[in-house]
């Protein structure tokens, strides 16, 4: 379905039958650089080597003779599908041709038998929603080798929120959801306040909140500052950071499998390899563009697409995954660009699936 992607952000998502370009589109190339593109992109995903011409004729058995392909591989690096690292080097793809050969040239991959009983006999069925997504972030993980983002979204609307002045300048902000769910953090403040001030800010916000999905409460908060709640501007200011960080830490984790990461050719520089858990452990930019593809059922942003200059190397894929109840999480793969798009497109659908299956059948037992 071809969608306008965000001007932030050139986004593409991958549908449940083929790959496709949200915006725009990329220069069609002719059937003989399409084979070329296809083998030099397989085989750097494959060796993490530069690829040459003569690897391409030794181990391809294309119809071109090797000046043949030394030409088409040179107009590819000049029309930014390939990049040449050094002089005396073969190519590898850009982020461009990586782009060309997911949504152009690539096939998808069944999963082995191997693969498949990995999967079932590692996510239960069994335990509440959170359980089963963490459960199947670490499945991916761990299949591709890869680190993995756990999101949540949950439709948790809140029922009541009290304040509690533990000192002159700290509170506790306890928020109680029509599920059940209880979400609290302190709010430390730069001047004190009395507690007279403390009830009448708790019942504006009980007012103005109650009904608003947790999700988006940090939204509606800032929205009604300016008006009716002005004059706890300064207290308000405190209070809606303190629920922003234990949102973002309760809704998002990691599995990160680091040994295995560092063990790439890519973080054989240990600069990069730094660099890359730095991103793994702040998790801002990574946040970024995760919530720039969450409207997608499985989308993939490469490289400079995401407009982050800290994820230029890097790839994410991420799925949203409907966990019944009005309620969704995703698990987004972080990776060096080099990786193997097909397993890992076949993975995250299989995982799909199997979250569909697990929904059916609960929803079959509670209606018997």
């Amino acid at each position: 379905m071809l969608t306008s992607a965000k001007k932030s952000c050139i986004i593409y998502t991958v549908s449940t039958q083929s790959v496709q370009v949200l915006k725009g589109g990329s220069m069609e190339l002719d059937e003989r650089k399409r084979k070329i593109l296809s083998s030099v992109v397989e085989d750097y995903i494959a060796s993490a080597e530069p690829v040459g011409s003569k690897t391409i004729v030794q181990k391809y058995n294309l119809e071109y003779s090797p000046a043949t392909i030394r030409n088409e591989m040179k107009i590819l690096e000049e029309e930014g599908f390939l990049e040449q690292p050094h002089v005396s080097a073969g190519r590898v793809p850009s982020t461009k041709g990586y782009r060309y050969y997911v949504d152009n040239l690539m096939k998808e991959k069944e999963l082995s038998m191997l693969d498949i009983d990995y999967i079932n006999n590692s996510i239960s069925g069994f335990g509440n929603t959170e359980n089963l997504l963490e459960e199947a972030a670490g499945v991916v993980s761990k299949l591709l080798l890869r680190p993995t983002v756990l999101t949540l979204n949950n439709q948790d609307l809140l029922e009541h929120i009290k304040i509690v002045k533990i000192s002159d300048k700290l509170l506790l902000v306890i928020l109680l959801s029509n599920n059940g769910v209880v979400k609290d953090c302190f709010a430390k403040l730069t001047d004190t306040v009395e507690e007279d001030m403390i009830d009448e800010l708790t019942d504006t916000l009980n007012k103005n909140l109650v009904g608003t999905p947790l999700e988006n409460l940090q939204n509606v908060l800032n929205n009604v500052i300016s008006k009716e709640l002005s004059k706890f501007s300064t207290i308000l200011e405190q209070i809606c950071e303190s629920i922003k960080y234990e949102f973002s830490k309760g809704n998002k984790k990691l599995n990160s499998n680091i040994e295995s990461i560092l063990s790439l050719p890519e973080f054989s520089d240990l600069e990069k390899a730094k660099n890359f858990v730095n991103i793994l452990s702040t998790k801002d930019v990574i946040d970024t563009t995760i919530k720039k593809i969450q409207d997608n059922e499985l989308g993939i942003v490469i490289g400079s697409e995401s407009k982050e200059i800290m994820l230029k190397d890097y790839t994410i894929i991420s799925l949203n995954i409907d966990v019944g109840d009005g309620n969704k999480g995703s698990i987004s793969v972080v990776t060096p660009k080099r990786i193997d798009y097909s397993k890992t497109i076949s993975t995250l659908k299989y995982i799909n699936n199997k979250f569909k299956n697990l929904l059916a059948k609960k929803k079959e037992g509670e209606n018997e």
